[in-house]
């Protein structure tokens, strides 16, 4: 009990507290989730609470509604839509936030008082990882779940029974059976169910080992056994029975189109990707590996700890949307395999160097300095940002007509604001098309201007809605020429979106074309200088070289120190590429 009211003890819950406090300051922020999927979630829970039953195939879109689909978290869905129809959207935010900071808060939980003097300096390295995946999005509740059963885990493989006080043994154990519970939620809920599973089984090796090893009593791995088995058939309970529980085995098999976040951090870094994560994520690996290697040689790795450790690794190392694994399952294992480090001078000046370098990144973040200095699209405010609305209110006011063409970064919006009455071409879960749709089709069509107009004269498209931040190869080529198309006439643009009709619409509709040559930043008025920038490299990639300089001088104009905004104007004044 001396220990636990030492000084030490209350700095270390005060680092707790300060570990806390810089997730919260990155997670204080604008929130993009609609230019992902979260518009696409919210209409499909309307659907599911009005209809009391989960689609089983595309449905949203024209070319391909009848293409099976299994969708892992319809729960996510539904919940939601309830949400904003009650609490409100932006509500939903602050549901994000509490439920991220519980899971973080869970994870520092697990991490023993003896072990605490490198907290900070691991933790501050291992936070950043957090970054990531700061959306709104159904994996929230993985990263919860994971936390929660980790430390469900963890307390019942540290109970130990007291043949005198059976029944206190009865009572604390009775918390274990909730894990079937929490897994019939998860498996509804977000497709990283099996991670769940994942700890249950690394519990039951390590059990196993410790009853053949040393002989001990079989309690806890008969009850552990009941959990697992319990937990596995209840993960059955979804609304695609068996092909839902095997699902995360082979939901890769049909993607026909590559998404940034399923690729390997290396492979990203091949192609000059930037993301100032991987940073953090080597020296989270880098610790990891020394931390194994020192545990192995001191005699203190245990079998659970190292498979936990490598678990998150491999789920790191399989695709970035998994960063954060490195948080929940391997940093609490390593700093437990480290064993009791005694504070001292070294541990403590450390200490004071990370909490230093936390309260001022915490500052950054919170001042919004960091997300300007890194061109980011991100405000010190909660606050669900819609980039595509103002397009979206374009096409449902001036009534555009159907079939419309669209690519897949946008088709999640589109369906949230136009569907029924406009089903799109694409959307973004590559799960839901045949991956001969994307590799015969799509890719195909706006890579090939002479292939888009023959797949125009059978399906007669008369609305292009398009997402001009678009930055894939086939995208940049398909609106260079698009937009100098005589069948087509661009008809509105903003800093994220582009929409073009045919002439004969312009002419129905009585709409006035935009002439990108002649484009002023003086007809816009945003508030954020890379929002003049984004429509300059839009300006600059469709060879309107004039336009796109004055758009350069406004976004310096506001933030003369971008560095963005510098190699825009740069290149804007001469003949060279940009990109």
């Amino acid at each position: 009990m001396v220990w636990v009211h030492s000084p030490w003890y209350n700095f270390c819950m005060w680092s707790k507290l300060l570990l806390l406090f810089f997730v919260f300051s990155f997670l204080f922020k604008t929130d993009h989730s609609f230019d992902q999927d979260l518009g696409r979630h919210l209409k499909l829970g309307e659907i599911i609470w009005q209809t009391k039953q989960v689609p089983q195939v595309n449905l949203f879109s024209y070319t391909n509604p009848t293409f099976p689909f299994i969708n892992t978290h319809w729960l996510f869905e539904v919940m939601s839509y309830l949400s904003s129809q009650t609490v409100g959207l932006q509500t939903l935010l602050f549901i994000k936030i509490i439920i991220f900071l519980a899971a973080v808060y869970l994870i520092l939980r697990i991490i023993p008082n003896d072990n605490k003097a490198l907290l900070l300096p691991t933790g501050f390295i291992f936070l950043h990882v957090l970054r990531e995946r700061t959306e709104l999005r159904p994996e929230i509740f993985s990263f919860f779940f994971t936390a929660l059963t980790l430390l469900m885990l963890e307390k019942f493989l540290a109970f130990r029974q007291i043949s005198s006080d059976c029944g206190t043994f009865v009572s604390n154990i009775k918390l274990i059976f909730l894990l079937p519970l929490i897994q019939l939620i998860w498996v509804n809920t977000h497709i990283y169910f099996f991670i769940g599973l994942g700890l249950q089984a690394i519990f039951l090796i390590h059990l196993t080992y410790q009853y053949l090893r040393f002989n001990l009593k079989g309690y806890k791995l008969k009850i552990l056994g009941i959990i697992f088995v319990l937990s596995v058939l209840i993960s059955l309970t979804n609304p695609n029975g068996v092909g839902g529980f095997l699902y995360p085995l082979n939901v890769t098999q049909n993607f026909g189109y590559t998404i940034v976040e399923n690729q390997t951090m290396f492979l990203l870094e091949n192609i000059n990707f930037q993301d100032p994560n991987f940073l953090f994520v080597k020296l989270s690996l880098a610790i990891i590996a020394s931390a194994l290697i020192f545990a192995a040689i001191k005699r203190k790795l245990s079998i659970k700890n190292s498979l936990l450790a490598l678990a998150g690794v491999v789920l790191a190392l399989i695709n970035t949307r998994s960063f954060p694994y490195l948080v929940f399952l391997s940093f609490p294992a390593i700093l437990q395999s480290l064993g009791q480090i005694k504070p001292n001078s070294s541990t403590k000046i450390l200490t004071l160097i990370f909490s230093l370098l936390l309260l001022v990144e915490s500052f950054l973040y919170l001042n919004g300095e960091y997300y300007r200095r890194k061109n980011m699209d991100d405000s010190v405010n909660f606050k669900l940002v819609e980039s595509g609305q103002k397009a979206m209110d374009f096409v449902i006011s001036n009534n555009l007509p159907s079939p419309i063409f669209n690519n897949f970064d946008i088709g999640s919006y589109i369906i949230y604001r136009g569907f029924p009455k406009y089903q799109v071409f694409v959307d973004g879960r590559p799960e839901a098309y045949p991956k001969e749709f994307f590799q015969n089709i799509y890719i195909p069509v706006q890579s090939d201007t002479q292939k888009f107009k023959e797949l125009d004269q059978r399906i007669n498209f008369q609305t292009i809605i398009f997402s001009h931040t678009d930055q894939t190869p086939w995208g940049k080529a398909f609106l260079t020429s698009i937009v100098k198309d005589d069948n087509w006439k661009t008809v509105y643009l903003d800093d994220f979106m582009i929409v073009l009709v045919k002439n004969e619409v312009v002419q129905q509709k009585n709409l006035k074309p935009v002439d990108l040559s002649a484009l002023n930043p003086g007809s816009y008025s945003f508030n954020s200088s890379l929002s003049y920038l984004k429509l300059s490299l839009f300006l600059l990639q469709t060879q309107n070289q004039q336009s796109a300089k004055k758009f350069a001088e406004k976004g310096l104009a506001i933030f003369p120190g971008s560095p963005l905004g510098n190699a825009l104007f740069g290149v804007t004044t001469t003949n060279h590429i940009f990109w």
